[in-house]
């Protein structure tokens, strides 16, 4: 079987993992990120941010020996991708011994996001050495809109910068880090979108995250009474942008819109204070881990762990990461986060992955076949006995998804004995 299909079995594996553990609140596979707040400390005054307001003391914020242990216990759960952020994280003064303690100890993708005003000569020829993954950089808008968000001169200097590292890059043969671009969509930077995209691929970077501004959503939108928070107007500019965005994200080859489709048709319903119509399930404290600059790890739900107290694992499968996991399932906010995932794509990626290996029958690998196979039935297994300890009116969901994973197994058998 070829490396790609591998890779997408893989995938596939996950998938399962994510949608059933989602069900059980219970995580049956690693995580597939973990976001790690370096510091809470920051050199800009973003309008929306206000992370400044309630720094961590230093003295709170992990040792250097804590946070390299704890980047061995994410090796250990085999997470893959870990998100080194902040506050700004390049304000801590051992920021490069821990990200190259990171990328050489078999952490697959190390990634960072910053504000991108610190760089200099020598911090961009660090950077670059460190064996990076990705960066991101924030930016919210071209340079009147951006310097009205995050302060004066910060999107001339920002630019400055991006232009260094694509230099260095280029001078020195880089292939990696790719360079991308993280924007908060709020009132003053709707008209911006399109510019930035196209600002974006013609400056050469590689990607763009679009994510809304996060407040308590629908409560923000009857209050009517931030500045921050788009109005009628804007929103009804934004659903027409967001068409163009889609059709963009379709279309371009050589950039990444990272927001997903279904997000970005969702954008104008959650400023309006709607509920996403798709089939969103939340993934938070399932596919992601994240940690704050004093070692906790938390949720939009809380707090459910203090890796001072107990190792990430222990955490990761408490009883009061459990808990977390329920609320996160009966969570009625309108929220358009990265974190969500759409459920409804669980089904089709399995067909898809089993279709492309009919057509490729030479080159099917029965053992990985055999292994995903074997992942099926434990999950049967652990919903079945899940399912036992079920409410009556639960039971209907849990005989759904049951059903969903029975139809994976009989078709896997059918290849096995093809």
């Amino acid at each position: 079987m070829d490396n790609n299909l591998e890779r997408e079995y893989t995938k596939l594996e996950e998938k399962l993992g994510f949608y059933f553990g989602r069900l059980i609140s219970y995580p049956l596979v690693p995580p597939e990120h973990v976001y790690f707040s370096l510091t809470t400390r920051c050199n800009l005054r973003c309008q929306m941010c206000d992370i400044f307001k309630s720094p961590t003391k230093i003295e709170d914020e992990l040792s250097t020996p804590e946070i390299k242990d704890i980047i061995l216990q994410i090796k250990n759960m085999r997470v893959r991708h870990l998100i080194f952020s902040g506050g700004e994280p390049l304000l801590r003064r051992d920021f490069f011994e821990i990200v190259e303690f990171a990328t050489t100890n078999s952490i697959r993708d190390v990634d960072i996001i910053t504000n991108g005003t610190l760089f200099d000569d020598y911090i961009i020829k660090k950077l670059l050495n460190l064996r990076l993954n990705h960066i991101t950089i924030s930016l919210d808008g071209l340079r009147e809109t951006n310097d009205k968000i995050r302060g004066k001169g910060v999107f001339e200097k920002v630019v400055s910068n991006i232009d260094k590292l694509k230099h260095y890059k280029s001078k020195y043969g880089f292939s990696f880090p790719t360079l991308g671009i993280n924007f908060t969509i709020l009132d003053d930077n709707i008209d911006d979108l399109l510019p930035m995209i196209e600002f974006a691929r013609g400056s050469g970077l590689n990607a763009i995250l679009l994510q809304p501004v996060l407040f308590s959503n629908i409560k923000m939108y009857e209050k009517k009474r931030n500045v921050l928070w788009p109005s009628e107007n804007s929103i009804f500019k934004l659903k027409k942008t967001t068409k163009k965005i889609i059709s963009l994200k379709n279309t371009l080859k050589d950039f990444v819109i990272c927001t997903d489709t279904d997000i970005l048709k969702a954008l104008s319903g959650y400023f309006m204070g709607k509920r996403p119509k798709i089939n969103f399930g939340c993934y938070e404290a399932i596919k992601r881990i994240a940690i704050n600059s004093e070692g906790k790890l938390w949720s939009c739900m809380g707090v459910y762990g203090d890796l001072k107290k107990k190792s990430l694992k222990e955490n990761w499968c408490s009883s009061e990461a459990e808990k977390i996991r329920n609320e996160v399932k009966k969570c009625s906010e309108h929220c358009l986060q990265d974190c969500v995932y759409s459920s409804s794509d669980i089904l089709y990626h399995v067909e898809k992955v089993l279709e492309r290996l009919d057509r490729k029958v030479g080159l099917r690998n029965k053992e990985i076949e055999e292994k995903l196979l074997e992942r099926v039935k434990h999950y049967i297994d652990i919903l079945n006995e899940k399912y036992a300890y079920q409410r009556p009116l639960t039971n209907i969901r849990f005989k759904r998804e049951l059903k969903k994973l029975y139809l994976i197994r009989d078709r896997l058998k059918k290849n096995q004995q093809n």
